[in-house]
């Protein structure tokens, strides 16, 4: 009996042997294959449903949001990582799950869901278009809407005093903006009023208009700059100036635009007060040159300064220039406080009735909270 029991437990391990030999390599070899694998996404018809995701070089995936391109960079925001630049050569594979709006540089922009695999990018919307990933210029996250095309600020000032002096002034400033791929419209207007003593010390207005339209994606050519002036402490009633510019773009990513432009015009001055037997009125042929530069210093500081020259006869000011530079800081949301410097300056201001000049130079410093949207 021990005997027959013995047998029968030595075949069974014998046959229980045989099986782990048969099964035991191939459940290992494809275990070891799905570890070696890794997570893969799913295939083009089966684009994600929850997060937008990139893969890197490295083989590794992001799963986040996608933001912005521009200037070979592409922005992602993950919750773990937060926001994350990644040069545009460093996408090897991308998926959204949002609809994006995908420009390139020749042609109109096209929106959809991206693939982006083996270097072609496949915008998936009302129709399928392909493009080479070194073609696309720029991709912006949403459907286009009119309302995502402004922007702008909004900030005052004011200093309120009494006792031995009464002083009251103010301080106002409003930018609004208009920007597609295509083209680009600026309006801004800037005024300031003081009165000390019951007697008015200063009394300006400035309002300007821009309309850029952009030949490439760094050259633009802006067949409108024109701009009221009025300041009666520089005997200037109004001033009326139109000009036509070419202009080009330096600079211009998320967090740094710098462009540069200029060009020919005409500009016309009506003055407060003239000696007698003098033109109330002066006009020139003008050349204007401007300058912008603002970064994103931190998240929570900018800086900006602009320039803007002017050229003109003598009987007009002969040169004339209005220097803006500042710096504003994030309190909460977009709300900041700011500091605004501005120099305004004229070479040959016109004699007032009394045969007397105004200086040439006027100076300002603002402090005043601000709104950014």
């Amino acid at each position: 009996m021990r005997s027959n029991f013995r047998g029968s437990a030595m075949s069974s391990a014998f046959r229980l042997s045989l099986i782990l030999v048969f099964l035991g390599p191939p459940l290992t070899t494809a275990k070891a294959e799905e570890e070696a694998a890794g997570w893969l996404p799913p295939s083009p018809a089966e684009m994600p449903t929850e997060f937008d995701w990139v893969q890197l070089p490295s083989g590794e995936w992001l799963g986040g949001e996608i933001v912005v391109l521009y200037e070979d960079t592409l922005e992602f925001d993950s919750d773990e990582m937060g926001i994350t630049k990644i040069d545009w050569e460093d996408v090897i594979e991308l998926r959204s799950v949002q609809v994006l709006e995908v420009r390139p540089r020749v042609g109109e922009s096209v929106t959809g869901k991206v693939l982006i695999k083996d270097g072609k990018v496949t915008v998936m919307g009302d129709q399928t278009v392909a493009f080479d990933q070194v073609e696309i210029l720029s991709v912006t996250a949403g459907v286009p809407k009119e309302i995502n095309f402004w922007s702008g600020e909004v900030s005052a000032s004011a200093n309120y005093q009494s006792g031995n002096t009464d002083k009251e002034s103010f301080n106002g400033r409003a930018t609004v903006q208009r920007r597609t791929v295509e083209q680009r419209i600026v309006l801004d207007y800037i005024g300031n009023y003081d009165e000390t003593e019951n007697e008015e010390t200063e009394n300006n207005h400035r309002l300007s208009g821009d309309w850029d339209r952009f030949v490439t994606d760094r050259v633009f050519w802006s067949p409108v700059v024109i701009e009221y002036y009025k300041d009666k402490f520089q005997n200037i009633e109004h001033r009326l100036t139109y000009t036509v510019a070419l202009g080009y773009e330096i600079i211009d990513n998320s967090t740094t635009e710098w462009r540069v432009s200029g060009g020919p015009g005409y500009t016309k001055t009506w003055f407060q007060d003239v000696p007698e037997g003098e033109n109330d009125s002066q006009g020139s042929p003008a050349f204007q040159a401007k300058t912008r530069f603002d970064h994103e210093l931190t998240d929570d500081i900018d800086i900006w300064c602009d320039y803007r020259a002017l050229f003109t006869n003598k009987d007009t000011g002969r040169y004339l220039h209005r220097m803006e530079t500042g710096i504003a800081y994030e309190i909460i949301d977009d709300f900041d406080i700011r500091a605004t410097w501005v120099w305004d300056y004229i070479a040959e201001p016109a004699e007032e009735e009394d045969g007397k000049k105004p200086d040439e130079s006027d100076t300002q410093l603002f402090f005043g909270i601000g709104y950014t949207f």
